[in-house]
């Protein structure tokens, strides 16, 4: 079946359908590689979203199998950042004793 290009799978990032489809074509096939070429997994959700959508499409596809999906790794911050110090680096960095 036929979808439409325009099916969101990423609404952080805006990647749709068709851009897994087309990681998947150029050999992209686990769920690691696909988050590194696309973002999906990176937006303001942390995968809240895209995940169970882009676990579903590699099963459709036959690289996952149903049951068997993994999650990208996902990696904290090495230590705390005050947001402040964002906007001025000369700010006081006190929330991880860093």
């Amino acid at each position: 079946m036929q979808r439409s290009r325009s099916i969101l799978i990423c609404p952080c990032h805006d990647v749709t359908e068709c851009d897994i489809r087309r990681m998947v074509d150029e050999g992209y096939t686990s769920p690691e590689t696909i988050k590194r070429a696309t973002a999906v997994y990176m937006g303001s959700c942390q995968g809240k979203h895209c995940a169970p959508l882009v676990q579903d499409l590699l099963v459709e596809l036959g690289v996952e199998k149903e049951g068997e999906q993994r999650r990208p790794t996902a990696r904290a911050p090495i230590c705390p950042v005050v947001l402040g110090a964002l906007v001025d680096p000369t700010a006081n960095n006190d929330a991880g004793g860093h």
